[in-house]
Parts: structure tokens; sequence; C-alpha cells
């Protein structure tokens, strides 16, 4: 982006501010009504019709790639419904379309996508090796046509964010580019517009971020967030939004650890210069920074009150939160009210770099419409195997209470993809189904028939912190198998120092927990096949250490989960010494 187009968007922004600052919520929520009023109409209309609507969204994609290698490979041009489709396309995994995406990445047009490919978008490589998602202009289109419509619930939900700035986590940077010179990065920088380069602000909500995009490209873990939460210190934050709840809780833990020091650089007006930065980048903040005795004060009343720094003191206009809330999300949204007291939180709805399959409607609980106007969805029942289904389900087909494992097909190229992910139906809006995300379809772990899911631990945990009042800061469970017998282990880090009597209180409520989410569980312990628990102890400093090793390893910081089962101990057991506690008699 040259200097004139950074002056005509700065420029825009003042403006937005302007109008909008002054506005009265409920004027708000009437001119996010009317910003969106296409979008929510169109989306009102295919939740009546989801099965017209998605045939019509695949055949339309059938039509236009039935000149493409793969097109012609599978009789595109023969198709003309969804069950020749299904017939005449087999479900695949990552790995089988990866040689086809390698041609893609090394400048072969045509392959997948008839569409000009200018962006790939790179997976976190969380649960796996980086995945390159084919982006194209029609592919970022049919993820906008749902985001939107979120995008108004969120106007609805929350109409005084446009009163200050949002706080969140970026990864705006192209980070690197294929054999033909194509740009990859997270899915983000292409959904900002790659041609705004390293700059640009991402999304629908650009106008209301005014923290300089540069931090973010700080690659010093503690140099980022401290620069980042001490330019925040001083904005009127109205709206935390990050894709992991355990970012915001990550953003809290480090506003804690560094307010000492944000203290002392709001009283003087400076940046702490301990912190190595780019010397442009520190000229350029230092140039903002003024004396700010009023944020200092916050800061130390908050720290002194509760021991901590909370948000909603050091920033009284923050009206509510953006993040995740399916999947193993509640163990973190359970420690929300001890940083955020009250306030709402909305979910991003059911998105990957491969896809925005929901739209959210609303703060209340973790379900989205599924996006039938989107992309062309199919869904295999949980258990079974997706390549050896013949005719996997399309939206109308779903039924309430059950889970299913999704299959998606989209602009991007990628055919009958196995994401790998379970939804459950839990509702319906007009005649589409509301889902939420349960757990990835492999993260499953059954040594005797077992089957624990990732939903399952998260729920024992969550509710043995409760029971006991033991708070964690993590934690993933996992079994070993050095026992007579196969048996589970709770790789926990605590908050405070644990002594024995609350480790094992903790453990044994784990125990009974997981007994009561899985009856599997439960009658494998009940016959002896599995053996008794334990608890390991990890030390403070864990699971951001194994954070900061996934994001030097190449993930995106905004995109790093911690997950909650691992099928290997031995990776836990290099995040330091545990002090091991065995099950009582």
């Amino acid at each position: 982006m040259n200097l004139g187009d950074q002056l005509l968007a700065g420029s825009a922004v003042l403006l937005w501010r302007g109008l909008v600052q002054r506005t009265p919520p409920e004027a708000v929520r009437l001119l996010g009504q009317a910003l969106f009023s296409k979008s929510w109409s169109r989306f009102e209309e295919h939740t009546r019709r989801p099965r017209e609507i998605q045939t019509e969204r695949l055949l339309d994609m059938v039509r236009s790639q039935q000149d493409t290698a793969f097109g012609r490979e599978h009789g595109f041009a023969g198709i003309r419904d969804v069950r020749a489709y299904q017939r005449q396309v087999p479900v695949r995994r990552y790995e089988e379309l990866e040689p086809y995406i390698q041609r893609m990445t090394r400048g072969e047009e045509n392959v997948l996508v008839k569409e000009k490919v200018y962006f790939f978008g790179r997976t976190s490589g969380t649960t796996g090796a980086a995945k390159f998602i084919p982006v194209t202009r029609r592919y970022l289109e049919e993820v906008r046509v749902s985001r939107r419509v979120w995008m108004r619930q969120v106007s609805q939900a929350f109409p005084s964010l446009v009163r200050g700035t949002i706080l969140t986590m970026h990864s705006p940077r192209i980070e690197g580019r294929t054999e033909a010179g194509i740009p990859f990065g997270s899915i983000t920088v292409a959904m900002g517009g790659v041609d705004q380069g390293t700059t640009g602000r991402i999304g629908l909500l650009a106008p209301l971020q005014s923290i300089p995009m540069e931090i973010f490209h700080l690659e010093d873990f503690q140099a980022k967030y401290y620069t980042l939460l001490r330019m925040a210190a001083i904005t009127d934050i109205s709206l935390m939004a990050a894709i992991n709840p355990s970012t915001l809780i990550l953003m809290c833990r480090k506003l804690t650890e560094f307010a000492p020091r944000i203290i002392e650089d709001c009283e003087r007006g400076g940046l702490d210069r301990s912190w190595e930065l780019p010397p442009g980048l520190r000229a350029a903040l230092e140039r903002r920074l003024r004396p700010a005795p009023a944020a200092a004060d916050r800061l130390r009343a908050s720290l002194a009150a509760h021991g901590r720094v909370r948000p909603i003191d050091l920033w009284p206009n923050l009206c509510g939160l953006l993040c995740w809330k399916g999947g193993s999300a509640p163990f973190y949204l359970r420690q929300f009210p001890e940083w955020f007291g009250g306030l709402k939180v909305m979910d991003y709805g059911f998105t990957a770099s491969e896809g925005n399959f929901t739209v959210v409607l609303g703060p209340e609980g973790a379900a989205g419409v599924l996006a039938v106007g989107s992309h062309f969805l199919e869904f295999v029942p949980e258990g079974e195997d997706p390549a050896r289904v013949p005719e996997a389900l399309t939206a109308e087909g779903l039924e309430q209470g059950k889970r299913y494992r999704i299959l998606i097909t989209g602009s991007h190229g990628l055919y009958r993809y196995d994401i790998n992910d379970v939804i459950e139906v839990v509702g319906r809006y007009r005649n589409t189904p509301q889902v939420v995300f349960c757990h990835k379809g492999g993260n499953m772990l059954s040594y005797t028939g077992e089957k624990i899911g990732e939903s399952h631990v998260v729920q024992a945990v969550s509710a043995a912190q409760e029971r006991t009042g033991v708070a964690l800061a993590g934690f993933c469970v996992s079994v070993r198998l050095d026992a007579e017998n196969p048996r589970y282990v709770f790789y926990v880090e605590p908050t405070a120092p644990l002594a024995d009597p609350p480790a094992r209180a903790l453990l044994e409520a784990c125990e009974q927990e997981l007994r009561r989410a899985n009856i599997e569980y439960q009658a494998k312990r009940a016959s002896l096949r599995l053996g008794a628990p334990a608890l390991a102890l990890l030390p403070a400093g864990a699971f951001e250490r194994w954070r900061l090793a996934r994001i030097q390893a190449g993930a995106f910081d905004a995109h790093v989960k911690v997950p909650h089962l691992a099928a290997d101990p031995s990776a836990l057991e290099r995040l330091g010494p545990a002090r091991w506690v065995e099950a009582g008699p």
C-alpha cells in the first residue's frame, strides 16, 4: 500500500469514527441491518430452501470447473445432480488431493480450478504437517457470503463496539512464496487483500482496529505481546476478539505479568527500552505516546484489588468478546468471569482455512446455522468411514441430537474433502440445521474400546475444576502403557502451587467426571481393563512454552491451540519435570 493509499484509508477510518462513534446503540443496530440487508435477505431465503440452494451451489461449481484437469478426470460435464456427483467423485483427505495442489504451487493452471489461484492459505499445522489451501476470488466470496451475515449479528449483539477499538491477534505476514512465486500464509491475509502487503487491515472489522499492524510482525513472542498490550493500555478498547479463547486468556495473563512495567511506561509516556524493536517501529510508536496517568491508575487499582489486571477494569467501555465456543473452548470459557465479569461472548462460527460452514446469530451458546449458501456440504454419521459410505447425507437429512463428520466442496478446488471434523445437530433455523463443532474426527484415544474424545476430557476436567476449586492454566490427557493395564494420565498446569491433598481431590474428581462423561470408560474401568489414572503436575508456564514452540516451528500465533488429547505422552513429559500424583487406594 503506497503513501497515498495509506492516507486515503486513514481518512476513511477517521470519517467512520467521526460519524459512527457518536451514534446511539439502537441506531447502530439499524445501521447494521441496513448495511447487510441484502445479505440477510439472501440468508433467510437460503435457510428456507436448503436442499435446492445446496444443489444449485454444487452444480454451479461443477459446471464452472468441468474443463479443469480434475473435472475432466471425474466427468464433471455429465453431472446433473447430487447423487451423480457422489458416484463419480470419491471422498478424499488432504494427502490424496496434495498431488494436484503441488502442481498448482508450481504454477500449473487449470488443475483443480479454472480461476487463477493468487494465494495459498497455509494451515497452522497444529495437528499435523502444514497444508496449502488454494485461494481464488470466487472462494473468498463464498466465505464472505456467510461472514457478512455474521457481521450483521455482531452489530446487533454489540452495538457499542463502534465507540472504541478492537483488540485482537493477527497473523498478517506473507510467510513465503511457492516455486511459482505465489504467496502463502494465514488465510486472513487473503481475506484482507494480498495487494495490501503486510500493513493492510484485515477483515470486515478493519475500520474498528487502530493498533498498528506492524506490531504483529514482531517475531519475539514476549516483545510482541508487551508492545501490543502497552499500546492497548492507552486505547479505548470496546471489544476483544481471538479465534481461540485461549488467546484471550493469554492476553489477560500477559497483561497482569507486564502490568508493573506498563504502569511505568504509562506514567512517563514511553515504551520500555529493554525490548528490542525495529528502530522505525519504535520511533513511530513513541511519537504516539504521552503520559497517561489515568491508565496507570486503572492498572494499579485492578492489580491491587484482584491480584490480576482485569480487562473490564482497564477498559470501561469493553462491551463484549468474540471467540470460538465449541469443541475444547468451554475449558477456557469457564475462566472468563475471573477476567471479564459477565461480558457476553459471541462465537466466530465453525470456520477454518478450508471454508466458513456456519453462521452464528447471537451470543447465546455455540450453535451456528449451516451456511448452505456458501459451500456444498455433505455429512457422514460419526463412527462411519466417509470413504466407504455410498451416499453421504445433505443438510436437509440431518437429525437433531446426532453427530456427523463433515465433507466440503468449494471453489478452492477441494472436492468432497474430509476435513476430519465432527459436528452435532442441536436445532434448526427455518428449515436448516443448527450445529456445534465437537472435535476432530481422529482426535480420540481408545485402547480398550473406550473411545475417549476431546469433548469428553474437556467436560470432565472442567467439571472437576468446579468441584474442587482448583484452577488450571492448561491440561492435556494421554495414556501410558507402562503399567499392567493402560491407564489415563491427566497432565495439568495449576495456576498456583498445589499440595498433595487438593491434587488427589482433583485427580479423583477428574476420574469420576470422565466416568460420567463416557460410559465406555466407566465400563472399562469397572472391568479393570483400564488401570487407575494418575495426575502429572506440570511446572508453571509449561503450556505457554508449548505454544511458543509451535509458533517458532511456523504455526500462526492467532491460530495456535493446545490439544487436550495426545496419543504420545512423551511430548507432554518434555514440557518440564512433572510431579506425579497417584490415585488413592
